[in-house]
C-alpha cells in the first residue's frame, strides 16, 4: 500500500516538473511569435505568413492558458503553495495575460474574417 501512494506522489512531482516547463516555454514562445507578429505589422510582411502566425499564436497561448491551470492545481494538489508563492503568482499573472491576448487574436481574426 505505501508503494501505491509513493508512487502517485511521484507521478504528480513529475507531472508538476513537466508542466511548469512548459508553462514557461509556451508562455516565452508566445512571446516570441506576438513581437515577430508586430515586427510582420511594420516590415508588411505578406498577408498569408501574418495569419499564419495568428494561428500559431493562438494555439501557443491557448496550450499556455491550459497548462497554467494545470499548474495551479497541481500546486494545490501537493501543497506547494507556501513554498512556491512567486512562482503562483507569477503563473498567474501569465495565465490572464495570455488569456487576454487570446481573447484579442479571436476577435482580430473574427474582424478580418480569418
Amino acid at each position: 500500500m505505501q508503494s501505491r501512494s509513493l508512487g502517485r506522489i511521484f507521478l504528480l512531482s513529475s507531472l508538476y516538473w513537466l508542466v511548469a516547463r512548459g508553462v514557461v516555454f509556451f508562455f516565452i514562445s508566445s512571446l516570441l511569435l506576438f513581437l515577430l507578429y508586430l515586427l510582420g505589422n511594420f516590415q508588411e510582411f505578406l498577408d498569408s505568413t501574418q495569419i499564419f502566425l495568428i494561428q500559431l499564436l493562438k494555439v501557443g497561448l491557448l496550450t499556455e492558458v491550459f497548462l497554467g491551470l494545470l499548474y495551479v492545481v497541481l500546486v494545490f494538489l501537493l501543497r506547494r503553495q507556501r513554498r512556491f508563492l512567486g512562482k503562483l503568482i507569477l503563473c498567474t499573472l501569465s495565465i490572464v495575460s495570455s488569456f487576454i491576448l487570446l481573447l484579442a487574436f479571436s476577435f482580430l481574426s473574427a474582424w478580418f474574417q480569418l
